[in-house]
């Protein structure tokens, strides 16, 4: 898991700092959430990991805090510094400048968003504390988006994976990353994006490494790409034998960070198109979570009845 500063709040959003600590803004935030302050105003503070989240005063705060006078406000706010809150977020709807006196007289950092929804606001925050305290884990593999549906592509080292993803993005499919895919889970579904030291890049064997956003353009670089399945590739027989179904052939699934993916293997060979095979896997996909889907199964069976019946 990576560490989440107060700065890098601070520079994402663009906050602007109504009261300075310097150092404040490099420390680490080890909660994850946002508590909105209004036990904290009235007076009541919970105990251990929770009281160190990051604090959000809006709308509410404001109304509350203004029923009591400026002396009571002042204490009110200074028992609220004493807690070792790592960062305190206005919005431009908390007008109490008392706050920003006090903050400045304590050295407290204190900073203001200036977006207009408090609930947009709260709702990107968290998202973007996700890819900092959410489960994280790092694969060996290739994501491309196709069809508007994330593939991860995995297998052993040299079974082609960064050709069959150049031959994608050539087929107008996103790049996301390749070799070293950072896979973040929220909620249900997973996310995945290139490892930061690896972005844009793909590495071909007898070529070198090739920067995708200078060989294809931006417009075809994804930063990030929710994983909808995982495709593993794998050498068309195994001593000789081919074991791989030709008809009935269903998604398996695959875990990852205690998520089932939709998985199956697509046995590489030559002469085989595996990038027009991965298209068909997709649209495949894509008609399995359509209701109106019918098994391959089903389809041959009730034709055979038909053509018995003639």
């Amino acid at each position: 898991m990576r560490a989440l500063k107060v700065k890098d709040i601070i520079n994402n959003f663009n906050l602007e700092v109504l009261s300075e600590n310097k150092k404040q803004k490099d420390i680490i935030i080890e909660a994850y959430g946002v508590n909105r302050a209004g036990l904290e105003l009235a007076g009541y503070f919970e105990e251990g990991q929770k009281a160190h989240r990051v604090i959000m005063m809006s709308t509410k705060e404001y109304q509350y805090i203004m029923n009591f006078e400026e002396d009571e406000r002042a204490k009110r706010y200074n028992n609220l510094f004493k807690q070792n809150v790592p960062l305190i977020i206005i919005t431009k709807k908390f007008e109490d400048t008392l706050l920003i006196k006090t903050a400045k007289e304590k050295k407290v950092l204190v900073t203001r968003a200036t977006n207009d929804s408090t609930s947009n606001f709260t709702q990107s925050l968290l998202e973007f504390m996700d890819d900092y305290f959410a489960p994280t884990i790092e694969l060996h593999g290739s994501l491309v988006n196709v069809f508007g549906k994330g593939v991860l592509l995995i297998g052993k080292s040299g079974i082609g994976k960064s050709e069959i993803t150049l031959d994608l993005i050539k087929a107008n499919h996103l790049f996301v990353g390749d070799d070293r895919i950072v896979i973040v889970r929220k909620f249900t579904d997973l996310y995945g994006r290139s490892h930061e030291i690896l972005k844009n890049l793909v590495e071909v064997r007898g070529i070198g490494i090739v920067d995708v956003s200078k060989t294809n353009g931006y417009q075809v670089i994804m930063n990030d790409s929710k994983i909808d399945i995982v495709i593993e590739l794998l050498q068309f027989k195994n001593n000789g034998t081919d074991e791989y179904d030709r008809i009935g052939s269903d998604f398996q699934k695959f875990n990852i960070l205690d998520v089932d993916i939709p998985y199956i293997k697509i046995p590489v060979a030559t002469g085989r198109n595996i990038p027009n095979i991965i298209e068909v896997a997709v649209a495949k996909l894509k008609l399995k979570q359509n209701s109106q889907y019918q098994s391959e199964v089903e389809l041959i069976s009730e034709r055979a009845l038909k053509y018995n019946d003639q």
